[in-house]
């Protein structure tokens, strides 16, 4: 599948090409564009990577501090939707769902209708094609975004007005990606100096996790929040080493316990349960605001590298995420409500739980004498 994924991303390629010898946008420089005045404003962002918009809610913080007055939308994919619903950043979030091509033509005729002045196309991670072809569609006068020197930037240079840099690979080996996504916009003067990821769940995921969390926890345990999966199989730390983690805080100090099931977690959710002593409740089908909500309500989530680490400490919730092959230097979020433990040379087999318990003990407060 490999090499037909290979000759779509050529196709696609050639056929950007060839209508960007059509558009040929006029080119603006940096003083002219921090001259003009953008009284709407455009952010695409339509990749389907939860743990990757997260890392780019910063980006949208500095396009809101920077011109605070301005009607903001974004688009994004249905995954990721969910986290921007409720932003401060944000006044209109436009859904792109990937696998229904047909509704692009309603959307485009939304985003039409608010007449942008501005268009940025955010890409860091993965140059993106179908965001260089909404920019131009969305009408907006101007429109800038990172440069796709990777495939020749001269592409860019046709759709959009200015392109703007990113880090070379010295540069951005000492950036967090939150940082990542600034650095392209630092270089015309929208920027931010908080790179905290920020979700707000929403009233209405707030009265659902007020009446759920009196069934998952009891009053005066220890209320675990568990989430065992991931949605990449080499960031899932044994099941059962999360399970002897739970069962060593329940010796302890009475525990009661959440245990979070996204779509591909069936497994290691089971896996989970066979292993630990303490029985929970576990909360699947529900909307990434819903999970966050009830995340804040914990005393400790415990989870993997993975979208709903992500979630959960954008919501301000305590978190102890386990890291393996993932570098979190570079994809951890920034914030103080967030504890890593690593696994030695990334490898998550090595990892055992006394580590684990150690760092949650050390979140909690309290005492670690006794670990193994």
């Amino acid at each position: 599948m490999g090499w037909l994924k290979s000759i779509e991303r050529s196709g696609k390629r050639a056929l950007m090409r060839g209508i960007g010898g059509f558009l040929r946008a006029r080119p603006i420089g940096v003083e002219e564009f921090e001259s003009m005045r953008f009284d709407r404003i455009l952010v695409i962002r339509q990749h389907n990577q939860m743990g990757d918009m997260m890392l780019a809610i910063p980006a949208l913080r500095a396009v809101r501090e920077t011109y605070p007055n301005a009607s903001i939308g974004v688009v994004s994919s249905t995954l990721n939707a969910g986290v921007l619903v409720n932003s401060p950043y944000l006044d209109r979030v436009f859904t792109y769902d990937k696998r229904r091509p047909w509704s692009e033509a309603g959307m485009v005729a939304r985003i039409r209708a608010e007449r942008y002045h501005l268009a940025i196309v955010l890409h860091t991670v993965s140059f993106s094609f179908t965001s260089l072809a909404l920019a131009v569609l969305s009408g907006a006068r101007v429109r800038i975004g990172s440069t796709s020197r990777a495939i020749g930037e001269a592409l860019t240079g046709s759709y959009l007005n200015l392109t703007l840099p990113l880090p070379d690979d010295a540069t951005l080996a000492g950036l967090n990606e939150a940082e990542h996504n600034l650095f392209p916009l630092r270089w015309v003067g929208i920027t931010t100096e908080d790179i905290a990821p920020l979700l707000v769940p929403g009233a209405d995921s707030e009265q659902w996790a007020d009446a759920v969390a009196l069934q998952c926890w009891r009053e005066g345990t220890l209320r675990l929040a568990v989430h065992p999966g991931a949605g990449k199989v080499a960031n899932i730390w044994p099941p059962e080493r999360f399970a002897a983690v739970v069962d060593d805080l329940n010796a302890r100090r009475t525990v009661s316990l959440a245990i979070v099931q996204g779509p591909r977690d069936a497994e290691a959710v089971l896996a989970f349960q066979r292993a630990c002593g303490v029985a929970g409740t576990v909360v699947r089908g529900r909307s990434i605001t819903d999970v966050a909500a009830l995340m804040q309500r914990a005393d400790l989530v415990l989870c993997n590298d993975t979208g709903v680490m992500h979630v959960a400490a954008a919501a301000r919730a305590r978190v102890v995420a386990v890291f393996g092959p993932t570098d979190p230097f570079r994809w951890a979020p920034r914030c103080d409500n967030l504890r890593i433990v690593r696994a030695p040379g990334g490898n998550l087999q090595t990892l055992g739980p006394p580590a684990v318990v150690d760092a949650a003990l050390e979140w909690l407060g309290a005492s670690n004498a006794g670990s193994a």
